[in-house]
């Protein structure tokens, strides 16, 4: 079936209306294949707002793998850890407790579970104290119903090494679960970042390649409302070349990895909202 231009460009700026999310020239082509796919159910979201949330589901590109960016999960061991590169740390002082971290956009759940399995081994290594807390949000119920089940095919896991290998159990010949010791760890919620904030703060916000979908215009006043749910001196991980401009007065650049894109929240500047 066509699609015009016009109709097009209505439903785009109908979801971004609602999600903030954007489509852009890199992935236009793509929304349009799945528009034209699924025009009459985007028809039926014109009419009624609660179908918008299945319309995005259709829409979003959900790539994601476990420990995708190395780097920024070794920048988080260091911080977390209190590494000798890392502002402000102290050698000397006793391994850290009660931490708090959240994965934005979390997907089908491999980000989340990467972090998890992280700060476990952390843990059992004595370099920090447990229990700590691990917030997985993500605006698409249909990847977070993936992320609770907590099962992913075999062949995505052939990368990993033995240590975070231990962490799954078989399900099946061509899956493996998420044993229940690390799934406990993770809460897994649906989350819009136009809405407010989970009312929580955290040591690190972990918010890869979803700036992307977020047009320019919007992107600092994203990186605003995230830096209002850090704690003093909390880290915000985002992908590299995933922003550009000059950061809200908040955030500090951290420079201790030239691989990462991180942000240090200013210790004394007030919570945002």
């Amino acid at each position: 079936m066509e699609l015009t231009e016009r109709k097009f460009r209505h439903w785009c700026r109908l979801i971004e209306s609602h999600t903030g999310i954007a489509v852009s020239a890199c992935w236009a082509d793509f929304a349009r294949r799945r528009m034209v796919e699924h025009q009459s159910f985007f028809r039926q979201a014109e009419d009624s707002p609660g179908n918008l949330q299945a319309l995005v589901d259709r829409l979003l590109i959900k790539e994601t793998r476990f420990f995708r960016h190395p780097p920024s999960f070794n920048y988080v061991a260091n911080i977390l850890t209190g590494g000798p590169d890392v502002p402000g740390s102290d050698p000397q002082s006793e391994p850290p407790s009660g931490f708090s971290l959240w994965s934005v956009g979390c997907a089908s759940g491999e980000e989340a579970y990467s972090l998890a399995i992280l700060s476990e081994q952390l843990c059992q290594a004595g370099k920090l104290c447990s229990p700590f807390r691990l917030l997985a949000t993500d605006v698409s119920q249909s990847a977070l119903d993936i992320a609770r089940r907590g099962e992913y095919p075999r062949s995505r896991l052939r990368h990993l090494n033995v240590m975070q290998h231990a962490w799954f159990e078989s399900a099946g010949d061509k899956f493996l679960r998420v044993r229940a010791t690390l799934k406990k760890r993770v809460v897994f919620a649906r989350h819009n970042l136009l809405d407010p904030l989970p009312g929580k703060t955290f040591d690190v916000i972990f918010c890869q390649n979803l700036l992307v979908y977020v047009a320019p215009t919007r992107r600092k006043m994203l990186l605003e409302k995230l830096a209002g749910a850090l704690k003093p001196a909390g880290r915000l991980i985002l992908a590299p070349g995933e922003f550009f401009g000059t950061p809200p007065a908040v955030l500090i650049r951290d420079r201790c990895d030239p691989a990462v894109l991180a942000y240090r929240r200013s210790p004394s500047q007030a919570r945002g909202h």
